[in-house]
């Protein structure tokens, strides 16, 4: 039995896809502004790997 509270989230995922965790108008804001999670674009498609958007959230976390 797994333990791990890391979402289960492909390694890579579409923009529209990732969109079901977080605003896809957000994530386009973001990415104007410089401030979303690292993307690689292959072709049309936006990816952002697991790895780029948990490292993102992690370093907005409120640890109030």
């Amino acid at each position: 039995m797994s333990t791990s509270t890391q979402p289960t989230v492909p390694a890579s995922r579409f923009v529209d896809e990732l969109g079901d965790y977080l605003s896809v108008d957000k994530l386009a804001h973001w990415r104007l502004e410089g401030t979303g999670p690292k993307a690689t674009k292959l072709g049309e498609p936006l990816r952002y790997s697991l790895e780029n958007v948990l490292a993102w959230l992690r370093a907005r976390t409120d640890r109030r």
